[in-house]
């Protein structure tokens, strides 16, 4: 973030960081492999870093485990060696290094012994290579694909005397890479980020990641994980979030890569089979790498579970069956597996409670209309339950920060704005800003019950109204000390479901409104116009299906032009796509989609995720009706040019989830770690798919503000 203009550190984050930070290996709970850890063996006052290395239920002896810095140059980048041992060859697995206390001290890379530096403070992870994966005694057996990774996180929580136990697993191995993959290079298999600001705390919510996947200490998954309200929180003590993790899909993930693992060497059969159908991306940018990037082909098992998870059809149902068949029926080392072959391998969460808070005594998740993500990762929820309905936000890896009653119930709107602070458009003729920071909110007067609701990054919020085609601005509403007065800018969007700011220079941006019917608007600052109203002109373009969702990107050049994406329900299931600048905007030809692409199946919201190009790289859809075939909700991916990146079709298309992991979606939000995280329409839930977007820049206000318009953070 260097150059640009970050105020303060945005949503309820007094803590945040350094709860997130220690959660990763500080979670204990069951596990069904549970094994003693090793003694810690540290030298004076310093940490240690001790646990053992297992290949499905075999210790693996004379495996190399390195501590790892994460890279702070940049996305991907070089991670450092700071030590390096190996696991003992006598039938357990373990392995032990040293913290030195002293920040700085030079160690060389291939001892045991380690200190932080002493500028900066990295994120740390322990990853085992090779060995005898037999555990029959043999020192000259080495089988290089056998790759184990954990996180433990910032180097930090070393210095002050934790001393981490973990027990590396294929299981482990999989929750890292997941909630990793999007700062994983699979050439040098390193983890890295920027190092600073929103892409540090972005990784740190990675690794926090992690415990709510799995157990790192024996090495297991969770069934589920609960979060309690944080005491520096609002209205939260009380509260408990489950997190609830796609076990089955983890542990299956795991059994096909140990069936290479407990091998004697990578050339087994049951390797070359993984490394053939574990196939990367076609296209590196559909993951946010350059177009020149060229993904190698696997050759250990941790490069295999990364493909199977940025590219989670394999690239085709005969490839995706023949991984699941590498999973055995009986005697799988982890289970609960799964009993059928899916639709892909993308791992969610689902977040549920039955806590009820604040004021109006309603649940903290019930009836989401809207979903939005803060400056640090942390989830806004705009609750729609009838007469208690809550704004309720919990930290990136659940656990609850606050909860406020305001008014009964959202119609349908939240978000957050360039100052950090929340808007909440209750059932009331009212609009709430609520600051997480001094846990204040000051209430904005409406004469029409807000709707949908957006923020610039010029300070002014806008808002949609329940029952008129009106649209308002409140001027300087993210900064203003007392209530604004609504300005009404239009009288002809309809009713508009979603609203969305573009990276127009004038004003703000100009703002993007869908109707619910055959048409959406272009709200902009004009001069003339056939629809002005208090400077403002609305410009209609007409659809063939009734229009729900709306995203927009750039497109560099002169003059600037923008893609208008808009989801349009009914039977027809596409998504129509628009360019132009002014007033003047055409369908692209080629455009719509065919109907059911990658799944679209009502679609509802749609967003763009991260790039590097200043250019979409991908288009995330929620579908609001279920499979007829498979009878489950999916979610839909695809590219900018068409490619069906999540399956087609609304028999069985998309990404999909059993219940309770996913229902019927309303809205969508990716976060800076690259997680999707979905409003289940009427549930008492709210869906995590972890990493597999290009990481966003949020909230979108502050990154209109900073320059950084749907980009990466």
């Amino acid at each position: 973030m260097n150059g640009f203009n970050l105020t303060r550190p945005q949503g309820a984050t007094q803590s945040i960081l350094a709860l997130l930070a220690s959660s990763a290996i500080l979670t204990a709970g069951c596990a069904n492999m549970v094994s003693t850890a090793p003694a810690a063996n540290s030298l004076n006052s310093g940490a240690s870093v001790t646990g053992r290395v297992h290949g499905g239920n075999q210790p693996v002896a004379g495996a190399t485990v390195t501590v790892n810095f994460a890279g702070e140059s940049g996305l991907r980048s070089a991670s450092t060696v700071a030590a390096t041992t190996t696991t003992a060859a006598d039938g357990t697995g373990s392995f032990s290094f040293t913290v030195d206390p002293v920040n700085g001290n030079a160690h060389p890379s291939s001892g045991s012994t380690f200190s932080c530096p002493s500028s900066g403070d990295p994120v740390v992870y322990v990853v085992a290579r090779g060995g005898n994966t037999l555990n029959n005694g043999n020192t000259s057996l080495n089988n290089t694909a056998a790759v184990f990774l954990s996180p433990i996180g910032l180097c930090s929580t070393l210095t002050s005397g934790t001393s981490p136990v973990l027990n590396l697993s294929e299981v482990t191995t999989v929750a890292s890479i997941a909630a990793l993959q999007q700062y994983f290079d699979p050439i040098t298999e390193s983890i890295g980020h920027d190092g600073i600001g929103a892409a540090k705390q972005a990784l740190v919510n990675s690794v926090s990641l992690v415990s709510n996947l799995v157990d790192l200490t024996h090495g297991t998954a969770y069934t589920t994980v609960n979060r309690t309200g944080a005491s520096f929180g609002d209205g939260v003590a009380a509260v408990t979030v489950t997190a609830t993790p796609e076990v089955a899909k983890i542990n299956h993930i795991a059994n096909i890569i140990s069936s290479c693992v407990n091998n004697g060497s990578a050339g087994a059969s049951n390797c070359n089979t993984l490394f053939a159908n574990a196939t990367p991306p076609a296209d590196p940018t559909f993951t946010g790498r350059p177009s020149n990037y060229v993904f190698p082909v696997a050759t250990d098992v941790l490069q295999a579970a990364f493909y199977m998870l940025a590219n989670p059809t394999d690239g085709s149902t005969t490839n995706l069956t023949n991984l699941y068949n590498l999973s055995p029926a009986v005697g799988a080392p982890y289970n609960p597996a799964l009993t059928a072959v899916p639709s892909d391998w993308t791992i969610a969460v689902n977040y549920s409670t039955t806590s009820t808070c604040g004021t109006g005594s309603g649940a903290f998740i019930n009836a989401p209309k809207d979903i939005n993500v803060d400056f640090n990762g942390a989830i806004w929820i705009a609750n729609g339950q009838a007469g208690t309905g809550n704004l309720a936000g919990f930290s990136a890896n659940g656990t609850p920060l606050s909860c406020v009653f305001l008014s009964g119930g959202s119609q349908g709107g939240g978000v957050l704005d360039d100052q950090g602070k929340v808007w909440f458009g209750g059932t009331a003729n009212n609009l709430y800003r609520y600051d997480p920071v001094g846990h204040t909110t000051l209430t904005f007067p409406t004469t029409d019950a807000p709707l949908a609701i957006v923020a610039d990054g010029n300070h002014n919020v806008y808002f949609s109204t329940a029952t008129t085609d009106k649209l308002f601005m409140i001027p300087g509403a993210s900064t203003a000390t007392a209530a604004v007065a609504p300005v009404q800018i239009s009288s002809s969007i309809l009713t508009a479901n979603r609203l969305f700011v573009d990276n127009s220079a004038t004003g703000g941006g100009a703002i993007w409104a869908t109707s619910g019917t055959t048409s959406f608007a272009k709200v902009a600052l004009a001069s003339s116009g056939p629809n002005m109203l208090n400077g403002y002109n609305t410009t209609i373009f007409f659809t063939t299906a009734p229009t729900y969702g709306i995203a927009v990107d750039l497109v560099t050049g002169s003059p600037q032009t923008n893609n208008v994406y808009v989801s349009v329900q009914g039977s027809d299931n596409y998504i129509t796509k628009w360019n132009g600048s002014g007033t003047s905007y055409a369908p692209v030809n080629g455009w719509p989609t065919a109907s059911g692409l990658g799944g679209l199946n009502t679609p509802t919201s749609i967003v763009l995720d991260g790039s590097v190009n200043s250019a979409p790289t991908n288009i995330w859809g929620v579908n609001n009706a279920v499979n007829t075939t498979s009878g489950l909700y999916g979610l839909t991916e695809i590219s900018p040019t068409q490619v069906a990146l999540s399956p087609t079709g609304t028999a069985a298309g998309g990404f999909q989830k059993a219940s309770p992991y996913l229902g019927p979606g309303r809205a969508l939000a990716i976060d800076q770690s690259g997680n999707l995280w979905i409003a289940n329409d009427g549930a008492t839930s709210i869906t995590e798919i972890v990493g597999s977007a290009v990481p966003l820049y949020q909230p979108y206000a502050i990154g209109l503000m900073n320059g950084r318009f749907q980009t990466i953070p």
